[in-house]
């Protein structure tokens, strides 16, 4: 099949700032948030006020499309039902609850007896039942990917990363090395394939090393490079490179699945221990922060907590006009303050100055369309957006926007233009009104 492959740009990685710190378990917060909303679907509480929980109890359920269980993240009291911050920029309602510091252990969670005996429809499910989730940042139920009708020959890890600041990952594979080469392993058993490839960037040496040093043990798994150049982290930039081919609309109409590496080693701890998704790793990080850090704590955990564990913001910012993101910067949420609550796609929160004297006019440079890997025109997208032309917006095939950030990052009057074309693909959703 002769195709057009995406392509990327080297940009300036910025990750120095939290790379070179260990990993820091963070496992004692004295409330959790848990979330009364996954993705853009509103979820079910199963608990009231004045109940206790134990760590890994369901005390939400999701319905519908993607059905699936939440957890408690620790055990406690659940004391109010109240509207918190999310990473999606809006205010949500979530279980407050408030940890006993006694870490009591709910019955399902306990060693699984026979992990070999376990069968395809078995594997499925426990994702499902665990709420496990795409942990690189899309959030979408992961069980949904594996119950496909294509055949499956090809499961690929994204261990790329390749967001400018973020380094969770990156110090998660380090630390869990064998969880992720476990946690593939049983991905491969649940899509019936006989081939997983685990595809990073080539500087990261250091995960080279320690998984070519553990893949002698493993079958049927191999390593793959990628340049470093943004969007290497694409699905589709990934699997095409991985396999020469690309897809129209899923990767399993050419044999593959595709998942997030973190979302590989909590798999793990699913299979082994029915340890559901309860806790994740993320990195505060960002010039305003004094000492950038890669974080493993409970889902719902307050990100100004965390800040606390920094040394919390450089002197003389002024954090009324700081620069918030919720994850990473070419593809996250501006937010207001840093009083925000970790839920299953927070990989990352960074904090800048904020950028003065900018020049507010599009000089017509031409370099969005440039760097664009989908090989569109951003500017003629947010023109025809402007004019509400849906009639244009869909020959310009805006719909194939990987919203990737590239376009506003090369701007240099750093216009939004990642934003016009977000709501113009809604527009095409909508149709004109």
């Amino acid at each position: 099949m002769i195709f057009q492959k995406t392509k990327g740009i080297h940009i300036e990685g910025r990750k120095g700032m939290s790379k070179n710190n260990p990993l820091v378990e963070y496992f004692d917060p004295e409330f959790v948030y848990i979330h009364l909303l996954q993705g853009n679907c509103p979820l079910k509480p199963v608990v009231e006020v004045g109940d206790i929980v134990k760590v890994g109890q369901v005390v939400a359920v999701r319905e519908g499309f993607g059905a699936m269980s939440i957890h408690a993240s620790i055990s406690g009291e659940v004391t109010a039902v109240k509207k918190v911050w999310h990473s999606s920029g809006k205010m949500v309602n979530a279980l407050e609850i408030k940890n006993d510091f006694k870490n009591i252990l709910d019955e399902s969670i306990k060693p699984t007896k026979d992990i070999e005996s376990l069968s395809r429809q078995d594997l499925i499910e426990m994702m499902k039942n665990a709420g496990l989730s795409g942990l690189g940042g899309a959030g979408f139920p992961t069980y949904i990917k594996y119950q496909t009708k294509e055949t499956i020959d090809t499961v690929i890890i994204n261990a790329v990363e390749c967001e400018p600041y973020l380094t969770c990952d990156y110090h998660f594979i380090l630390t869990y090395p064998e969880k992720l080469l476990k946690g593939l392993t049983y991905m491969m058993k649940a899509a019936d394939a006989e081939k997983g490839v685990i595809v990073y960037k080539n500087y990261n040496v250091k995960i080279k090393k320690v998984l070519t040093e553990l893949l002698k043990d493993y079958k049927n798994i191999e390593l793959f490079e990628v340049k470093d150049v943004y969007p290497a982290g694409w699905e589709k930039y990934i699997i095409e490179r991985v396999t020469g081919k690309t897809y129209q609309n899923l990767p399993s109409e050419i044999g593959v699945i595709e998942n997030n590496s973190t979302t590989a080693i909590i798999y793990s701890d699913i299979v082994e221990h029915n340890i559901p998704l309860i806790s994740r790793p993320i990195t505060i990080t960002g010039e305003g922060i004094k000492n950038p850090t890669n974080f493993y704590c409970p889902i719902g955990t307050k990100v100004s907590e965390l800040v606390e564990k920094c040394g919390g913001y450089v002197e003389g910012l002024d954090t009324k006009k700081a620069n918030y993101i919720a994850g990473g910067p070419m593809t996250g949420n501006a937010i207001f303050i840093d009083d925000l609550i970790i839920n299953d796609t927070l990989g990352a929160v960074i904090i800048k100055p904020i950028i003065e004297g900018l020049h507010p006019e599009c000089l017509g440079c031409g370099k969005c369309a440039e760097v664009c890997p989908a090989y569109l025109t951003p500017t003629e997208i947010r023109d025809a957006f402007k004019n509400k032309d849906v009639d244009l917006i869909k020959q310009l095939n805006a719909n194939k926007c990987v919203q990737c950030g590239l376009c506003s990052y090369v701007c240099p009057s750093h216009i939004e233009i990642t934003d016009y074309v977000v709501r113009a693909k809604g527009l095409l959703r909508k149709g004109a009104k």
